[in-house]
């Protein structure tokens, strides 16, 4: 469970819908420790340069979702830019159908475990088109399919009650609205 007072602020949503952008604004109006993107860590460390060059996704996965806690066991105060989440609706949607029983358990509890410790998560739904960087798939139907498991995996985590939705399309309007929560 997460700790009175720490600020463990995870920043949720499909590919593409401006996590990265918020999460750049945020950092220079606070003073929390940066989580970049994991996938994209665990990809350049495999030395590849995107998804569509992995060789073993199931393992791709793990090794992500190992990551993103290591990254965040680091710090009592941080903002991310996705979280365990994300790696559960990513392993849900690919990995599935495909892995063994015991691996999916396993995983689900080592994302689940760790999303329990979160004091904000921020989800941004799909209110913008996606902009291609390269490294992942921005097909409008699974950008809703990611949208659509992101929420349900909140509701069935019992996670909403610190969960934030961006309403704003505007980038800079997203920022003012977030640091007003944060007031709030």
């Amino acid at each position: 469970m997460k700790k009175e007072n720490e600020k463990r602020i995870v920043i949720v949503g499909s590919a593409g819908v401006g996590k990265t952008t918020l999460l750049n604004e945020i950092k220079k109006k606070t003073r929390l420790e940066v989580i970049e993107e994991q996938a994209r860590v665990v990809c350049k460390k495999l030395g590849y340069k995107n998804i569509y060059e992995i060789k073993d996704p199931e393992n791709f996965r793990f090794l992500t979702l190992k990551s993103q806690i290591r990254s965040e066991e680091k710090y009592n105060n941080f903002i991310s830019d996705r979280s365990t989440i994300d790696c559960w609706v990513h392993w849900v949607r690919w990995s599935w159908g495909k892995a063994k029983t015991f691996e999916t358990e396993e995983y689900f509890r080592l994302a689940y475990n760790q999303a329990l410790k979160y004091s904000h998560i921020i989800y941004i739904p799909r209110l913008i088109k996606p902009k291609e960087d390269g490294f992942r798939w921005n097909n409008k139907d699974y950008q809703n399919q990611i949208d659509r498991l992101i929420r349900e995996t909140l509701l069935e985590w019992q996670l909403m009650t610190r969960t934030y939705i961006i309403k704003e399309k505007n980038e800079k309007l997203r920022v003012k609205e977030i640091m007003e929560y944060f007031k709030n």
